[in-house]
């Protein structure tokens, strides 16, 4: 896929230990690869540092996303990330572009239809 754009999805929610949020995170990443996307890649810290038994707390949860530009792609992303919530209200989602983030928690279905719509049409042109 050419001009690929990466978004960073992150789950988080009150409560979930590392264990809980890493098989979350794969659960999602296993769902997403069945979406039109380049590639859906758990964050990584590197190497981990000497006497430590790998990656951070603070990235467990977190994927890149890569899509191709455009109004479909994010669309598809945003309502499969909404709808896979749905069934996982335990958890909150953040996607980002760039510096451009929407959180998807606890509004209301039409508050959250408007800021999804919004943060598409923000993207949109790739």
């Amino acid at each position: 896929m050419s001009d690929v754009v990466d978004v960073n999805v992150t789950l988080f929610g009150e409560g979930l230990d590392i264990d809980q949020l890493d098989g979350n995170a794969r659960q999602l990443r296993s769902e997403l690869l069945d979406l039109d996307v380049d590639h859906v890649t758990p964050v990584s810290g590197g190497p981990a540092p000497a006497d430590t038994r790998g990656i951070g707390a603070e990235l467990v949860g977190q994927l890149v996303v890569g899509l191709g530009p455009g109004l479909v792609a994010l669309r598809q992303l945003l309502d499969t990330l909404r709808g896979w919530r749905s069934n996982q209200s335990h958890l909150a989602i953040t996607v980002q572009i760039g510096e451009d983030r929407l959180e998807l928690t606890d509004a209301s279905a039409d508050t959250e239809k408007q800021l999804v719509t919004a943060f598409i049409e923000r993207h949109a042109g790739g």
